[in-house]
């Protein structure tokens, strides 16, 4: 099944920051339930993709004057997330590593869902 994101960006924009920031946990809670199961490689990459899309898409909404700390979080999370999807195949083969991964994507969710931006 083919993903329309022009689409999705589209709807994605259309929600207010808070909205936004709980779409990019949610996706993170997704990433850490379906590592920890350990059989949903192709959901698991699919849920990077689109995450990456999320940060991309809100980095240039955000006030850099009033809002410096959650563009530099969010390009920190765009970091981790680009580094799990270049060296995919090594994490997901090692279960040290899917857990870790696991964990840093719940942590990110709880850092997302205690901002206070948007709020």
């Amino acid at each position: 099944m083919a993903i329309n994101w022009d689409l999705l960006k589209t709807h994605y924009l259309q929600g207010n920051r808070e909205s936004q920031l709980g779409n990019l946990a949610l996706n993170l809670m997704r990433l850490h339930i379906f590592i920890r199961q350990g059989n949903n490689d192709i959901v698991v990459q699919h849920l990077i993709r689109e995450s990456q899309f999320f940060v991309e898409w809100t980095i240039p909404t955000i006030n850099l004057e009033t809002e410096m700390q959650i563009a530099t979080e969010l390009l920190e999370l765009q970091r981790f997330l680009s580094r799990w999807k270049l060296n995919w195949s090594e994490v997901w083969g090692n279960e040290v590593d899917r857990e870790q991964l696991a964990t840093v994507a719940q942590q990110w969710c709880t850092r997302l869902q205690k901002s206070k931006v948007g709020s």
